[in-house]
């Protein structure tokens, strides 16, 4: 592992690494992959600690190098979304190379607390040695985590991030999401010059992704001449998001832009179009869909956040099996996160999303 010279912090990190790293090739084998992304040398205590990261080359186990059959588990909200559909890809191709094992529960929602908090029993129940868990609440499971950690469990904290002490962290910082849509628009509306407005679609209130998006882009844009109209939470599927997408245009219509999960861009895109407005405002999505790279190089969205989402979860898988071989060398990393727009969304790697005729599995033996 190569660390490079002259490191970086905080979102100008996040943002530096975008432009170096995001659209570098995944390096995949058999035997291992590279991949450029932001580690801290310890791990922190927890996921709401400061991301004071260095920009490093994450480089996987070779297969030959594991020495058994690790059972892992892996926890998820949902499998709804193509974001998902590409964590759960990541996943299953990573526990392949490997040769683990692999269960995968899904909670059925962000609401369903108490069911996800079952299914991290099962996984104990079921004899994981690693447990990867996208958790529905920052807090609720930490008492869970600490009893599995002490029978020799390692947890790897992933993607939205635990309030608690985990073994390894792959957590997409979501208030750098915020920050680099908040900090585009800022720029471009600096006091002074203008008031313009927009309405936030950030995501399912109370789920920490979606309140760190916010509070990202809140302060991007304070000082600016950006005003936030309206923060309208509500379910991350495109169903869920285009009545609240017509309720935005309705009541606002005179909106300079949109920023919105990519479902809510989606959702904005086809009301649009019935009203014959594509283009009357600027949208913004806080995570790319296949159905957005099309408007984006068209120049009908404005620019999308991509996070590379398979490699996340290849990066905890192999995390977790490092962890339980006893040769983690990063246990606090993730792939930075980056604006496309129409001058660069041709690059987008499709390492973004999982093949379009890939059946979401959820076992691998």
């Amino acid at each position: 592992m190569k660390l490079r010279m002259n490191a970086v912090r905080g979102g100008t990190a996040a943002a530096l690494l975008g432009v170096l790293g995001l659209f570098a090739p995944l390096t995949a084998a058999a035997e291992s992959w590279t991949f450029p992304v932001m580690a801290m040398d310890t791990l922190r205590e927890t996921a709401v600690a400061p991301f004071d990261a260095k920009p490093v080359d994450y480089t996987a186990l070779d297969a030959a190098d594991v020495t058994k059959k690790w059972n892992l588990c892996f926890l998820v909200p949902h499998t709804t979304n193509d974001i998902i559909r590409a964590y759960l890809y990541g996943t299953v191709e990573e526990v392949k190379r490997l040769g683990a094992s692999l269960t995968v529960f899904d909670a059925g929602g962000y609401g369903n607390l108490d069911a996800q908090l079952s299914q991290f029993d099962d996984c104990v129940t079921l004899g994981a040695d690693a447990i990867l868990i996208m958790a529905v609440s920052p807090t609720a499971f930490n008492q869970k985590i600490s009893e599995a950690r002490a029978k020799g469990v390692k947890v790897v904290d992933v993607n939205i991030g635990i309030d608690g002490p985990a073994d390894g962290r792959v957590v997409v910082t979501y208030k750098a999401v915020g920050d680099v849509i908040g900090k585009t628009l800022a720029a471009a509306h600096a006091a002074g010059s203008g008031k313009v407005s927009t309405v936030v679609l950030p995501g399912p209130a109370g789920v920490a992704w979606s309140e760190d998006t916010q509070l990202g882009f809140a302060a991007a844009v304070a000082g600016s001449d950006v005003v936030i109209e309206k923060v309208a939470y509500g379910g991350s599927s495109r169903l869920d998001q285009q009545p609240l997408i017509e309720d935005v245009l309705v009541t606002y219509p005179e909106l300079d832009f949109i920023v919105g999960m990519g479902t809510s861009i989606e959702s904005a895109l086809n009301a649009l179009r019935e009203q014959g407005r594509v283009g009357d405002m600027a949208l913004y999505g806080s995570f790319i869909t296949p159905d957005l790279i099309e408007p984006i190089k068209a120049g009908d969205v404005a620019g999308v956040v991509v996070e590379n989402s398979i490699i996340i979860n290849r990066l905890a898988v192999d995390m977790a099996v490092r962890l339980l071989e006893g040769k983690a060398t990063v246990t606090d990393a993730v792939p930075a996160v980056t604006l496309v727009n129409a001058a660069n969304v041709d690059a987008v790697p499709e390492a973004n999303f999982a093949p379009a005729d890939w059946q979401a599995t959820m076992s691998v033996e």
